[in-house]
């Protein structure tokens, strides 16, 4: 049964005991966050590239596996987004019944990215963990909201660089570990990359893997799969087993989550092809590219530009604009360490 409220929601002491013994005792509240959101994988790239469709059916059955895995290790309570499909109705009409206590957020839903914002900033008040179900621009919002609350990003969207391919039984499991208090927040996550833009000094906005200046003069469809619009990009991570621009960085310089961020200039010079949608190798030109540390400002060339944020013109600057990359951004799950933790622990031991 779900139910809607206000949500307020006191710490409490919780020990665990395992093989006779006390292993861990913090300070949680045993609750899951969920976000999934409706509109990721279903933009225009559908159109104008080959990128396959994750419907909202897909994200049903993913929360249904959440929510079944999540009550079977004795999580005390999940927290979900509602939005205008009804994702978790759907899921908890499917499973007909679980142990966990599923509460939706009480706010307006908007079916837009304010949505995820206000979720996200409730969560990271209420949750010891937070499961998003999105691509990168799903997360480049909740990164805008929470603080030292970890996240578990599951990929449905379209260029998917940020979250990761993850069956949700998985990510139910560490997010189970780490709400029970078996697994501590700090052991089994890290700090992410963000960049961080300015204009004339003043900060604007963030992106999690790339922001391109591009030469559009309106937002239009949002989207990005004309390489000749694209005139500079500044990535936190770049590979060449990307979808997107980020493949680009890749391509040119590997990076991964190494202290250190890629500009790239375009205009006439190395010519190379690189996936900037899927299904559609694009060619492109290099004039210029360098790899700089963490904190440096890069100074953007054009002084007035639509920017692209994570894959989507979203930001219009003026002036100076510079931008940095910065190891400030939301703390990532390691699945695999949490789960190899929790089994050391005797988590998924019966009594």
């Amino acid at each position: 049964m779900v139910r809607v409220c206000s949500l307020s929601l006191d710490d409490r002491e919780v020990a665990c005991f395992f093989n006779g013994k006390v292993i861990r005792i913090s300070k949680m509240k045993n609750t899951v966050g969920i976000i999934a959101n409706p509109q990721s994988g279903r933009d225009i790239r559908r159109l104008v590239a080959h990128a396959s469709v994750f419907d909202n059916m897909e994200k049903v059955n993913i929360v249904e596996r959440l929510l079944f895995t999540l009550g079977q290790l004795g999580v005390r309570k999940v927290i979900a987004m509602p939005d205008g499909f009804g994702i978790v109705e759907a899921a908890l009409y499917h499973l007909g019944r679980t142990t966990v206590d599923v509460e939706l957020v009480k706010m307006p839903v908007l079916d837009n990215w304010e949505d995820t914002y206000r979720a996200a900033s409730i969560m990271d008040v209420e949750c010891d963990v937070i499961v998003v179900i999105g691509g990168d621009g799903t997360n480049r919002i909740v990164a805008k909201a929470v603080g030292d609350t970890p996240i578990i990003p599951i990929s449905t969207g379209t260029n998917n660089v940020f979250p990761y391919m993850i069956e949700a039984t998985i990510a139910s499991e560490a997010a189970a570990s780490i709400a029970r208090g078996v697994v501590g927040k700090e052991e089994a996550s890290r700090k992410s990359k963000k960049i961080e833009l300015f204009e004339n000094g003043v900060f604007r906005d963030i992106a999690l893997i790339d922001v391109a200046v591009t030469a559009y003069s309106f937002v239009g469809a949002r989207a990005v799969w004309e390489p000749k619009q694209i005139l500079e990009l500044v990535v936190s991570r770049g590979s060449p087993s990307n979808i997107g621009l980020s493949s680009i960085a890749g391509i040119l310089n590997e990076i991964d989550d190494e202290d250190a961020g890629l500009y790239i200039e375009f205009g006439k010079g190395r010519k190379m092809r690189a996936p900037i949608s899927p299904g559609m190798l694009s060619e492109i030109e290099i004039k210029d590219f360098r790899v700089f540390p963490l904190g440096e400002m890069v100074h953007i060339k054009n002084s007035q530009a639509l920017l692209a944020v994570d894959g989507e013109r979203e930001v219009t600057l003026h002036g100076e604009i510079s931008a940095r990359v910065v190891r400030n951004g939301p703390s990532v799950v390691d699945c695999k360490k949490a789960l190899s933790l929790a089994a050391h622990r005797g988590f998924f031991e019966v009594d």
